[in-house]
């Protein structure tokens, strides 16, 4: 995979939406999840993988806060110009 610098503002701007899609996608996953073993009263030992869950977004949300970045800086203004 190339670079968040090699690629052009458009490609970066099609994978933030892919990785805020794919991050909101499993957050309402982990949410469904979390309710469901809820409703159905299980016990709290079920809930310790689901407790682990959030730590499994960690690489997708670093990810997505340096496309967000690097987007940031190239709309930012040129200050030595």
């Amino acid at each position: 995979m190339k670079k968040w610098s090699e690629l052009s503002l458009a490609e970066l701007n099609k994978t933030r939406s892919k990785l805020k899609g794919a991050l909101i996608g499993f957050m309402i996953l982990g949410a469904f999840i979390v309710l469901t073993l809820f409703f159905l009263k299980a016990k709290l030992v079920l809930f310790i993988p689901a407790m682990v869950l959030p730590i499994t977004w960690l690489p997708i949300y670093t990810s997505l806060k340096s496309v967000n970045d690097e987007i940031r800086l190239r709309n930012a203004p040129n200050v030595n110009q």
